[in-house]
């Protein structure tokens, strides 16, 4: 005699199969490694140095104190087989200086090491908006939604 069994749920299931699908198109990593890198960008708007008067940038622009904090930003990116993301920390080009001469310093200044700092004090921060963040996308797939 052979046993008759059903299966029941299936749709469902394959409908959330489906829907989880949707993150291999890199968006929802891309999400979760931005939101990783944020706790460090907030370190480091807390930690980098803002001098006291106006000064030139290297194109003669001539931009107020707290320039450099105003260029910080973050940057989120993948790789063609969307399965590694990179979160980028770092200032715009025109304040390069906040880089090149306060994090690693010059024979005249000695280093203000900001940005390092800033990755090292918040890993532990970052790491869990990074799972965080994944875990809320991959419930939101599961969800159908």
């Amino acid at each position: 005699m052979a046993a008759s069994s059903t299966l029941e749920g299936v749709a469902a299931l394959t409908a959330q199969l489906q829907a989880l699908g949707k993150l291999e198109d890199g968006l929802a990593l891309k999400r979760a490694c931005k939101a990783g890198i944020k706790p460090a960008l907030l370190r480091a708007q807390e930690l980098i140095a803002v001098g006291t008067i106006p000064f030139r940038t290297y194109d003669g622009l001539l931009v107020a104190p707290g320039f450099a904090k105003l260029s910080l930003r973050t940057i989120s990116t993948i790789n063609s087989a969307k399965n590694v993301a990179s979160g980028i920390l770092g200032v715009r080009q025109r304040a390069y200086y906040a880089t090149q001469f306060l994090e690693l310093g010059t024979r005249k200044m000695a280093a203000q090491p900001w940005l390092r700092r800033s990755l090292l004090e918040t890993r532990d921060a970052c790491e869990e908006a990074f799972r965080a963040n994944l875990l809320k996308s991959v419930l939101k797939a599961a969800k159908g939604q």
